[in-house]
């Protein structure tokens, strides 16, 4: 195995490593005026009724039966079923990504079901503390319905957590860290992997808690969750090449625009393709778009046809890249890979 790279860390507070070539730190005061007041905004919502048909939501199907499933609950939020066991990914349920109920990004689309419709929950996944990634009502909610749930998070985010759950078990790890666990007679393996990014809950604590993808990997079936991230290839090559390959994953595809200014904490959709390649997915779920109104300029529907763009240009399977609607379930296929159990079309325009 090919070691993934390791964060810096001074005692203090993490960074992206020097390796990571792409990553050329966050933006100063003059590129966030640019950004907010000179740069071209296109991404202004229509009305409701336009939304309604261009981002419908559906009351979940929840697959419990396959070898392999994955509903979109909105932005980077998966339920996963996989060979008997069932995981969520970045579980946000909040109306703001924002400690604040009157500022910060809005949901303009409702999560498709409440947290008490959830099937039951073996463990949960936590790529980083942004407010778009980690709500702390659905973690308090989801840790008391589910007094069994596991939780996994990067470094530096377990007292937090600890603040938020109850007697819940908390695992912290760092890249390249993995830890099984023993469930319905089978053992799973939860790795702790490389992404490019950062993290602040407020003015006061930035990097100091870790960010991170992270992949599951059954008897049979494996899983690759890339969280939030820019492009850092060699990294992407390793998870493929030392965990892979996937049978699904799933990528950020949203809140790229401007590219000067997003590049280097966000992946576009066309590299969300070269990663599924490097990774080595079967499938890939695009996430991370069509749910909160991130500040970024892109259009909001732009995500979903430039990753069709991105795919048809490296000449994949229109299946093998997608989108899935809000509250859509993906089932593996055995022999299709992909198929799906609601009503919603994942090529809707």
């Amino acid at each position: 195995m090919d070691p993934f790279e390791k964060p810096q860390f001074n005692g203090r507070v993490f960074e992206n490593p020097r390796s990571f070539s792409n990553w050329k730190g966050l933006p100063g005061l003059r590129e966030l005026f640019r950004w907010k007041f000179v740069e071209r905004n296109e991404s202004h919502l229509p009305s409701q009724t336009v939304l309604d048909h261009s981002l419908p939501v559906v009351t979940p199907q929840f697959d419990l039966k396959s070898k392999l499933s994955a509903t979109w609950l909105g932005h980077a939020t998966l339920f996963v079923h996989l060979e008997g066991i069932n995981f969520i990914t970045d579980p946000v349920w909040a109306s703001r990504a924002s400690p604040f109920s009157c500022v910060g990004p809005v949901r303009y689309r409702p999560p498709p079901c409440e947290i008490d419709n959830l099937p039951a929950l073996n463990f949960g996944v936590i790529s980083h503390n942004h407010y778009d990634h980690l709500d702390a009502d659905a973690v308090s909610t989801l840790s008391a319905k589910f007094p069994d749930m596991e939780w996994f998070v990067p470094k530096g985010l377990s007292d937090w957590m600890r603040r938020h759950v109850s007697n819940n078990v908390i695992h912290e790890m760092t890249w390249g860290e993995s830890v099984t666990l023993a469930l319905n007679d089978g053992k799973y393996q939860i790795w702790c992997v490389p992404a490019q990014h950062w993290s602040s809950r407020n003015l006061f604590d930035k990097n100091k808690s870790l960010w991170s993808g992270w992949a599951i990997i059954g008897n049979e079936r494996k899983f690759y969750f890339a969280g939030d991230t820019g492009f850092c290839e060699t990294e992407f090559a390793k998870i493929g090449n030392n965990l892979g390959p996937f049978d699904l994953a799933a990528i950020p595809i949203g809140a790229y625009a401007p590219r000067w200014f997003m590049k280097s904490q966000h992946i576009d959709p066309e590299e969300a393709v070269k990663i599924h390649k490097l990774v080595k997915a079967v499938t890939t779920i695009g996430i991370h778009w069509g749910t909160y109104k991130m500040g970024s300029t892109e259009s909001y529907l732009e995500p979903r046809s430039k990753l069709r763009q991105g795919v048809e240009k490296l000449r994949l399977s229109s299946t093998s890249v997608i989108t899935l609607g809000h509250g859509e379930t993906w089932v593996e296929d055995p022999t299709s890979r992909y198929s799906s159990v609601s009503s919603i079309s994942s090529t809707t325009t």
